[in-house]
C-alpha cells in the first residue's frame, strides 16, 4: 500500500506483464491492472484482485530472478532441422530488459531456495521427490471467480538447480487448492525428468 499502485505496475511490466509476447505465436498477456484503492492496491500486490498469469509469465519470474534480473524473450523452437539434417533456422537467445538488480536477484533467489530447502518452508515437501536437485521456488494459492466462489487455483514457479540454474518452471492447477500441495509435485517431476535428460544426454 506504501509503494503504491503504480510503482507495483512498473515493476510487473518489468518482467512482462501486461505485454503480448510471441513465441512466435501469439502468447496471452498476463494482466497487473491499474489500480488506485489502497485496499485493492493490497490484493494486486500478492497476486489477488483483477491479477492474471499464466504459466510463461509464472516461469519468466522465476528465469528471470535465476538469471541475475535479466529477463530473456521466451521462444517455442530452439532450431529447425531439414530432412537431410541441416540447419535451417536456429533461434538466438536475446535480452528482453533488466528487471532487477543482481543483488536484488540474489536475495529474492535466497528466500526462494528457503521455501524448498527449509522445513518451515511452504514448497519443503517436494525435497522429498527431488533426488537431490535444489530447487528456488515460490507457492502460490490464487482465489478466483466473483466474491472467491471457485474453487482456488494452485500455482507454483521456481528453477534449479540452485547453484547453477538449467530449468525454470511455472505451474498452475486450476482449482487444484494448495499450490504446495497440487503445483509443486507437477514441478518436481518436471525439474528431474529435465535434469535426469541433461544427464543422459551429457555421458553420450
Amino acid at each position: 500500500m506504501k509503494l503504491g499502485g503504480s510503482a507495483l505496475r512498473h515493476q510487473a511490466n518489468a518482467f512482462g506483464m501486461n505485454q503480448e509476447l510471441r513465441i512466435p505465436l501469439k502468447v496471452s498477456a498476463s494482466q497487473y491492472p491499474p489500480v488506485s484503492n489502497p485496499d485493492y492496491t493490497a490484493y494486486s500486490a500478492i497476486g489477488q484482485y483483477s491479477d492474471t498469469v499464466t504459466p510463461l509469465q509464472e516461469a519468466m519470474f522465476s528465469a528471470a530472478i535465476a538469471n541475475q534480473g535479466t529477463l530473456m524473450r521466451p521462444y517455442l523452437v530452439q532450431k529447425v532441422i531439414a530432412p537431410n539434417l541441416s540447419t535451417l533456422v536456429v533461434t538466438v537467445p536475446s535480452k528482453l530488459r533488466h528487471t532487477v538488480s543482481p543483488v536484488v536477484a540474489g536475495q529474492v533467489g535466497r528466500m526462494m531456495a528457503d521455501v524448498v530447502a527449509q522445513p518451515y518452508g511452504t514448497a519443503h515437501s517436494m525435497v522429498a521427490n527431488l533426488g537431490g536437485i535444489t530447487v528456488a521456488g515460490k507457492t502460490g494459492t490464487a482465489q478466483n471467480g466473483a466474491n472467491n466462489t471457485g474453487l482456488d487455483d494452485a500455482v507454483f514457479t521456481g528453477f534449479a538447480p540452485v547453484a547453477n540454474p538449467r530449468i525454470a518452471v511455472g505451474v498452475v492447477v486450476k482449482g487444484g487448492g494448495l499450490g504446495a500441495d497440487a503445483s509443486a509435485p507437477v514441478a518436481a517431476a518436471i525439474i528431474k525428468a529435465y535434469m535426469n535428460y541433461l544427464n543422459s544426454s551429457a555421458k553420450r
